[in-house]
């Protein structure tokens, strides 16, 4: 039996037409074990993704490098197991030579400290520094400036009062140079996000709690020069009730920036909070270009977002109260143009575990000019037991798994790999049935036919077509009649305008 991962889709038209190639695959990196994947770097020859997993029975964290090429082949995967309670890394940048790559987390043993680490382009780590005395204390983002000096946020209070905002500048080597701590953000501070823009000033996205028992909460910007000095600090939204989505923050080519958080799109007293992505494009100086309520996405948060090459703005997240399936949840990605307007969205949704469908925790813009967005999905086919796997989707500008989307509705089956006990990903079209076959083969579309012209084709193991259908645009189903054709095994084929779309495998008997 198939799991099958619906994913749904509104879209206005695109004009980027390059097709760049795609893929949707799941990695199952230590053969068994949970896994996630949270934020990813992508380069010309590929993608580190930034993994986890629990390493040993005593459910002790370790973090995992994965690398795969641009065609989603697995290169490596690095597992660092430091024997400690927590080493945990949340966040990676490359250098601008993409020779090194620098991280940035938690270590904790019977204290916990903020640290950075050095690695090569194969995951060797060069060099690992803490900072500072250890209170509760972790670094969530890493940036490098354009002199190649680090700069992190952290979180904690060995930098000052507890649960504030710190950000913190080291030259190459990872040598302090210098540390402020935001003044305004001591009262329950959440950091979020660090842009670095042209002339090497800082921004930093956070919020603050308002009233934790409803969960309120407010977004802010500080501003540093590259000296650490803050230059000001700007709250833009109050939100009386939230669920724990980030503050987000990316720099804009034109040396500006831009914001993305949730936001309740219904705002009533004692409703829980509907929430989707606000943004807003922001210049040097923090004043707003312009603003975007999302305000027809319910329950639509937003996890990360990207700046592409041309300026676009690509968001993903979570909706976890799909009005498609009541109330299961979907991954989401969505591309807004630089001024704001919505290009496209798609959901993803996995049926045989709805509920437990997880957001797309981050998304890249690709070498290619395609997309790739990261998260994990339940195999329930070869283990009887869910176990998480990284999945990763990777698709053409326009958000489409097969180039061209034109469906209101695409679906994904997770199929195993005879012999292997593992799974694979692959967009599915069409059911036939009954298979095997005494008479005609009933071909059911899953949504109806949109793409140019479409048709059925028949094949036998001899690579011979006995068998081509024309299908007319808008239909749901088609019968095949396999009157006059020997039993045997053939090869049925979906195709538009000479593209294979599907094949599957079907038997004729007497």
């Amino acid at each position: 039996m198939k799991n099958f991962i619906l994913l749904c889709f509104w879209a206005l038209p695109n004009l980027l037409l390059l097709a760049q190639p795609t893929f949707h695959r799941t990695y199952d990196l230590t053969n068994g074990a949970s896994e996630n994947a949270f934020n990813m770097v992508a380069v010309e020859d590929g993608v580190y993704v930034n993994c986890a997993t629990w390493c040993d029975e005593d459910f002790t964290f370790c973090p995992i490098l994965f690398k795969i090429n641009n065609s989603g082949d697995s290169l490596w995967h690095r597992q660092y197991n430091y024997e400690l309670d927590i080493f945990a890394i949340f966040d990676y940048t490359l250098d601008s030579n993409e020779e090194f790559l620098h991280g940035c987390g938690r270590i904790q043993d019977e204290d916990s400290l903020p640290f950075i680490v050095k690695m090569n382009t194969w995951g060797d780590t060069l060099w690992l520094k803490t900072y500072y005395e250890p209170y509760w204390d972790v670094a969530f983002d890493i940036e490098q400036d354009h002199e190649g000096n680090l700069v992190a946020c952290v979180q904690g209070g060995s930098f000052g009062e507890f649960s504030n905002c710190t950000v913190i500048k080291t030259d190459q080597g990872g040598n302090m140079l210098w540390s402020t701590t935001i003044e305004d953000s001591i009262d329950y501070a959440t950091v979020g996000q660090l842009a670095i823009l042209n002339d090497n000033s800082i921004m930093l996205a956070f919020y603050t709690g308002l009233d934790w028992s409803n969960y309120g909460r407010a977004y802010h910007v500080a501003k540093l020069t590259s000296e650490g000095e803050v230059e000001w600090v700007r709250t833009y939204d109050e939100v009386d009730r939230s669920d724990d989505w980030p503050a987000l923050i990316a720099p804009y080519p034109d040396g500006g920036f831009v914001t993305g958080w949730a936001f309740d799109t219904i705002q009533q007293p004692f409703v829980h909070p509907d929430e989707g992505p606000l943004l807003r494009r922001l210049d040097s100086d923090g004043e707003v270009i312009w603003e975007y309520k999302y305000l027809d996405w319910r329950s639509a948060g937003i996890m990360n977002m990207t700046v592409t090459e041309n300026g676009d703005i690509v968001m993903c997240g979570l909706a976890p109260e799909a009005l498609i399936q009541g109330d299961a949840s979907r991954a989401w990605m969505a591309r807004v143009s630089g001024d704001g307007e919505l290009l496209w969205k798609r959901y993803f949704q996995a049926l045989a575990i709805p509920s437990n469908t997880l957001p797309f925790n981050d998304v890249a813009e690709t070498s290619d000019g395609g997309l790739i967005a990261c998260s994990y999905i339940h195999d329930t086919y070869a283990n009887p037991i869910p176990d998480p796997d990284v999945w990763l989707v990777k698709t053409d500008a326009d958000g489409c798994i097969t180039p061209g989307c034109q469906d209101s509705i695409l679906y994904v089956s997770v199929e195993e790999i005879p012999g292997t006990g593992e799974t694979t990903l692959r967009e599915v079209f069409f059911k036939a049935y009954p298979n095997p076959a005494r008479g005609p083969i009933q071909v059911e579309f899953l949504n109806a036919i949109r793409y140019e012209e479409p048709a059925l084709r028949l094949f036998n193991l001899q690579g011979q077509q006995v068998l081509h259908q024309r299908l007319q645009r808008g239909a749901q189903s088609a019968e095949l009649s396999t009157s006059g054709l020997p039993s045997g095994l053939y090869i049925l084929q979906y195709s538009s305008a000479g593209q294979v779309l599907q094949q599957e495998k079907v038997v004729k008997v007497e």
